[in-house]
């Protein structure tokens, strides 16, 4: 039986805004994959994308062992979230040398660092409510800080072909 220290309907509500969030960041993921398809970090978007789907995944099973039931109001906006996940906002032509790609890589950055500070919450819940998994939550932080190095680094080592397009040709050239 859980500690009565915790607002269940509160904890309920915060994991499944999170859930709301991440059908858009699932999208958001897999419309970074389409921009850069065809490039040498198509995989890494692809493993990104394939990685956020897992802990989504891991969120529901989560959610399912706490008795948390989605809204009906999160049931309504859950096609909304996703439909702002493909239409993809911040880089809606999809082109990795527009300023737009970088604010795109930045918002996946946030909204890792959003998945994460939940991990990070959900771990302090621990003394407060049994049911919640040590183990688990833990790979889940430490994957959620792997996601963001790895995006980090796929920004980094892409920051010229946008802003330094000619030093990107050179280097490109270079390389051949």
């Amino acid at each position: 039986m859980p500690n009565n220290t915790i607002d269940q309907m509160t904890l309920h509500r915060y994991l499944g805004e999170h859930l709301l969030g991440s059908e858009s960041g699932l999208n958001h993921f897999k419309a970074a994959h389409h921009t850069w398809a065809g490039t040498a970090y198509s995989d890494r978007f692809e493993s990104l994308h394939q990685q956020v789907k897992d802990d989504q995944a891991d969120l529901k099973r989560i959610m399912d062992r706490l008795g948390c039931r989605q809204r009906p109001l999160a049931r309504l906006l859950a096609p909304v979230a996703k439909l702002a996940g493909h239409v993809n906002p911040f880089n809606p032509l999809r082109m990795r040398t527009l300023a737009a790609a970088q604010v795109q890589l930045d918002v996946l950055t946030g909204l890792l660092n959003a998945k994460l500070r939940m991990w990070q919450t959900l771990l302090l819940m621990l003394p407060h409510d049994p049911r919640l998994d040590q183990a688990l939550l833990q790979d889940l932080s430490h994957r959620a800080e792997s996601q963001i190095s790895q995006l980090k680094a796929l920004s980094d080592e892409t920051w010229p072909e946008r802003f330094a397009p000619q030093e990107h040709e050179n280097q490109e050239e270079r390389r051949r």
